[in-house]
């Protein structure tokens, strides 16, 4: 009985140790999660904002100055779409290996979240050792992986702040930061850019932007003019380009170059590309109630809002509410709304083209669609890009690209349709080369729906 007791009694300290031993490393485990990624292994966002005022304050000390890179894997979400997320975690933690690498001991390297990472550099004297830094970070990002037998690469974007310059606390550096890195993706990635104070400056424009655009519908803030499409043979107006208008309460005339992208980028453009069709659309059938029969309206279409499988069945519901024929409606399709998408872009035509709806390609030229585009989709009309229009009677090389253009249409049964023509000179040379129609402000400026129908009917009498 002895020997049995202290038997239970060696087993009951035994599993006290045991369990003691798993609380431990539980809690090491959750100490560890607090201030590390899962992943990669790396530290986190909470571990920067901790370390880094120490680091500041020492630099701050000792005259030196630190250095943020904000590091955005480019177009990482392919890598995940077409190889699933599992090979995506392995180049995530190949990155994470290389960066490592890159990094020196009184650095701190973070994994922020997603295919974002950021490299606090410690102890530099000026920008320029943070643009080395930059610089050989991107060239060892962009090396070839090796992925489950698959050879892989991606390109990296880095947004860089400065302290002191740049800002004193670490919110404002990673803020700093994230801007550069914004302005390194629109510059065309695989690049590195320093933060500068005008961005700030387009940063809180744009931000005013995306919330008056939410607004701005229900505010009756947009409204659209009609600009007219003339037969240069004919001299007469044969259709019209709806375009779209923002009147900002606080800013006044937003122009559309610059509201379009920000709508784009924040996703608005959907509902206000149905607003702008619906309009035009309905603005098309009240102009038949008026005498004004047999005009097409041409409506721009975003390559976010043609992207949506379901905008054939807006058109769709658009002209069944407004009464207005389907052949009275041209959409305008830009050439690098073709090139992406490959699978959705001609499911979505040929749904459309069933439908009776005319399409016409906009600013042909000025991306780069192949013959085979053309042929493929079956344009009923093709818009030359203004940049070569205005450039007629300046250029023999843009003279011969628009000539070339018009030929190319008419061996395709195309109709062609030059903008922005301004001047006598341009108007001659298009008719003298075949061209059917034109629109620009040598005809007429973009008008209101009420002008426009005057300008029409009075060509009648």
């Amino acid at each position: 009985m002895q020997v049995r007791s202290e038997t239970r009694r060696n087993h009951g300290s035994s599993c006290g140790q045991n369990t003691c031993e798993a609380l431990r490393k539980s809690k090491e485990r959750a100490d560890f999660l607090v201030y590390h990624d899962v992943l990669t292994g790396l530290p986190n966002r909470a571990f920067l904002l901790e370390h880094l005022p120490s680091m500041l304050a020492g630099a701050d000390r000792h005259n030196e100055k630190v250095a943020l890179l904000f590091l955005n894997l480019d177009h990482f979400k392919n890598i995940n779409d077409s190889l699933g997320h599992a090979s995506g975690d392995v180049v995530l933690k190949k990155v994470a290996e290389r960066l490592k690498k890159c990094s020196r001991k009184q650095d701190v390297l973070i994994r922020l979240g997603a295919d974002e990472f950021v490299t606090a550099l410690g102890g530099i004297r000026d920008g320029a050792e943070a643009a080395v830094a930059a610089e050989r970070i991107r060239k060892v990002v962009a090396e070839e992986f090796r992925v489950e037998g698959y050879s892989l690469s991606t390109t990296c974007s880095i947004g860089i702040s400065l302290f002191p310059e740049h800002g004193t606390d670490p919110e404002s550096l990673l803020k700093e930061a994230d801007l550069a890195l914004c302005c390194a993706k629109e510059n065309g990635r695989s690049c590195w850019r320093f933060f500068t104070p005008d961005l700030n400056a387009k940063a809180l424009e744009r931000m005013t932007l995306e919330n008056g655009l939410r607004h701005a519908i229900a505010s009756e803030q947009f409204f659209i003019e009609y600009q007219p499409q003339v037969n240069l043979a004919t001299g007469r107006i044969v259709g019209s380009e709806a375009l779209l208008r923002w009147r900002h309460p606080e800013l006044g005339l937003v122009p559309p170059n610059t509201f379009i992208p920000v709508a784009e980028k924040c996703g608005e453009i959907v509902r206000i590309g149905e607003w702008v069709l619906r309009e035009a659309c309905a603005q098309a059938r009240q102009w038949q109630e008026q005498g004004v029969a047999g005009l097409p309206v041409a409506v721009n279409v975003s390559a976010v809002q043609f992207r949506q499988q379901s905008f054939p069945d807006t058109v769709k519901n658009v002209l069944r509410d407004t009464g207005l024929d389907a052949g009275m409606l041209e959409l305008e399709l830009t050439e690098s709304l073709l090139l992406a998408d490959a699978d959705v872009v001609p499911s979505v035509m040929q749904r459309l083209r069933e439908m009776g709806v005319n399409l016409a390609i906009d600013d042909f030229g000025s991306g780069y669609c192949g013959l085979n585009y053309l042929r493929q989709f079956q344009f009923c009309k093709l818009k030359i890009d203004r940049v070569f229009v205005q450039a007629l009677g300046q250029s023999s090389y843009d003279d011969a690209i628009t000539a070339a253009i018009i030929g190319v249409a008419r061996i395709l049964k195309m109709k062609v349709i030059a903008e922005c023509a301004e001047t006598e000179g341009q108007v001659h040379f298009l008719r003298e080369h075949g061209c059917d129609e034109v629109q620009g402000y040598y005809f007429s400026k973009p008008l209101s729906a009420d002008n426009f129908a005057e300008r029409v009917l009075s060509q009648c009498n």
